[in-house]
């Protein structure tokens, strides 16, 4: 777990910043939880650490490296929205932003299925029509 250590940035390794106005949270997980394996520390998100082993100092340790890389690649008025929670943990942080993308899931669905519905060619490209197409097929 030492080689946590040697990385407190991942937002160049994580291409994708968590935004709520793109709702890519699906693509942000795949990402963060496949580095957080790599890096043996997925038990920290998914609070998988029993409470004897939460009170360590090498373990608050790597947990700040972790919620670091969480801030590291949201956007700010997200950063500001999960900051404002007060995480104690990386799993708290975690938990807050999963809560955000998926309680409003069906409620989502509906409205861009209605986008869908009522979308016109306009003024657009065919390039930029068919884009805007996938982007809503990707997030229903």
């Amino acid at each position: 777990m030492k080689k946590i250590y040697t990385v407190t940035s991942i937002s160049h390794i994580i291409p994708v910043k968590l935004d709520l106005s793109k709702l890519n949270y699906s693509h942000w997980k795949c990402l963060f939880t496949t580095h957080c394996a790599g890096f043996e520390v997925s038990k920290f998100i998914l609070s998988t650490s029993t409470a004897e082993e939460q009170t360590t100092p090498e373990w608050l340790k790597a947990d700040a490296v972790v919620s670091t890389w969480i801030y590291n690649t949201i956007f700010e008025p997200l950063l500001e929205r999960l900051l404002n929670s007060e995480p104690a943990t990386s799993h708290a942080a975690w938990t807050f932003l999963e809560n955000l993308f998926t309680d409003n899931k069906l409620a989502k669905t509906m409205e861009l299925n209605a986008e869908l519905c009522n979308l016109d060619i306009g003024n657009q490209t065919v390039e930029q029509y068919l884009r805007k197409l996938d982007r809503i097929a990707t997030q229903i």
